[in-house]
């Protein structure tokens, strides 16, 4: 494939031009953060493209289909440039940067003397490559809607959540994890059956969390971070216990992470029992702390202390001293707030409609449609 530079494409400067095509089905336009610190990078584009000096709004170069475009940092004379079509909309344009695909155009930020790289991409395009890296597209079509509602309510309320580094949100787990491009006939008929629909609650965009698997039942969004939200409870599921997770740590690495404890004593902690809070467990049986007894001293430490600590998939488990080892035995897997994506499998597979599931999840939430 030839290979054509920025300096040499950038080769007109012209002022009062319409940018692009004007978007036919709309949806919100997010800025999705890729890259940062790049020095270097290639990019393609499956139709004609325009480029525009972000900070002036003038129309500076084209580029042509299907040619890649080098961009070096050392040839980089602005602030950010935006790659966007010529003559197509928004969402029908792919985008290559270093040989992975996208919906939508990018945008280049220099910062600190180097190059970030922002996915420009229309709300349901971006759907399209979340909605496939956080749930299977072989589960059920009525879960895959309900994560679809969940992921496209979560990204309009938490947009510009990334806004001091330029961009909307992230492309991590920190946001939802998006890996650009994707094609699954089952995730396009969710995308597209739910298009524009989002969930409110009292008349503002509602902050719907989910998780992999809740273990049994859900938890309370204000034991995980310290506020209350009325549409964000524990909530039981249809399978109060599943298959245990297991890990082992022996007494020397566990003594070792609690600073001089001495020689480790026992573990106090209350018995799981799913939808029995105690003293020292939520609701949902979630660990809220737990003593650590040592012959040097006695620490309290909480439940996601011990599960960052040891890597644990949840908080919801229980600890056993056997001999030299020390032993986790647990349920779920994520904080367990708001939508489990292995509870939504199961209501689906037993008939629930999307509305029902979410209904479920989001105690009080409205489905609403806004475009």
């Amino acid at each position: 494939m030839k290979k054509i530079f920025l300096a040499a494409i950038i080769f007109l400067t012209v002022a009062n031009v319409v940018h692009a095509a004007p978007q036919k089905s709309w949806s919100p336009e997010l800025r999705i953060g890729l890259q940062s610190g790049v020095k270097q990078i290639e990019l393609e584009f499956s139709a004609p493209c325009i480029i525009i000096d972000a900070s002036t709004g003038r129309v500076i170069g084209k580029v042509p289909a299907e040619k890649i475009l080098r961009v070096d940092l050392k040839d980089f004379d602005f602030n950010a440039l935006e790659f966007r079509p010529k003559e197509i909309f928004l969402q029908d344009l792919q985008t290559t940067i270093n040989g992975k695909k996208y919906f939508g155009g990018v945008r280049l930020n220099k910062v600190n003397g180097a190059l970030n790289v922002i996915n420009l991409v229309p709300l349901e395009e971006y759907l399209r490559g979340v909605v496939s890296k956080e749930m299977s597209p072989s589960f059920p079509i009525e879960a895959l809607k309900a994560q679809t509602v969940a992921a496209r309510s979560f990204a309009m309320k938490n947009r510009k959540r990334h806004d001091n580094e330029g961009f909307d949100l992230c492309s991590t787990t920190h946001c939802q994890v998006y890996d650009g491009l994707a094609d699954y006939d089952s995730i396009d008929c969710a995308v597209d059956d739910t298009r524009g629909e989002i969930l409110m609650f009292r008349g503002k965009i509602a902050d719907a969390n989910f998780h992999t698997d809740s273990g049994g039942m859900t938890e309370d969004v204000a034991e995980v971070w310290g506020r209350a939200t009325p549409y964000l409870v524990a909530v039981k599921e249809m399978f109060e216990i599943v298959e245990p997770w297991n890990v082992k740590v022996t007494v020397k690495d566990f003594s070792s992470r609690f600073g001089e404890i001495g020689k480790l004593k026992s573990v106090t902690l209350s018995p799981l029992t799913i939808g029995k809070a105690t003293v020292d467990r939520s609701i949902s049986g979630r660990v809220k702390s737990a003593q650590i007894v040592g012959t040097k001293k006695i620490v309290t430490v909480t439940g996601s202390d011990l599960r960052r600590k040891f890597s644990l998939p949840s908080t919801l488990f229980d600890i056993q001293l056997d001999g030299d080892k020390v032993i986790f035995t647990g349920y779920g897997h994520g904080h367990g707030v708001g939508m489990s994506q292995v509870g939504a499998k199961s209501y689906a597979n037993d008939g629930w409609t999307y509305e029902k599931i979410l209904a479920h999840y989001y105690r009080g939430a409205e489905l609403k449609k806004v475009y």
